[in-house]
């Protein structure tokens, strides 16, 4: 439905959440928030693409109880 809407209507949607399937399925642009500041912004393949440990981590669903 967001993305029916972003292309009927032409307008831009700004949607948080943790449901990592939708997000690359609806988002043209991902930021991703780490200890209140952004981590990361890019294009959904530029996270996939990405080397960093953190962002790998929460991709692939991984916690470190280090940095908790």
């Amino acid at each position: 439905m967001i993305r029916r809407l972003q292309e009927r209507l032409g307008v831009t949607s700004i949607v948080v959440t943790h449901d990592l399937k939708n997000a690359f399925h609806v988002a043209d642009r991902i930021a991703y928030l780490h200890e209140g500041r952004i981590y990361f912004q890019g294009t959904p393949e530029e996270l996939r693409r990405s080397s960093d440990q953190l962002l790998q981590d929460f991709l692939l669903g991984r916690s470190d109880e280090r940095r908790l």
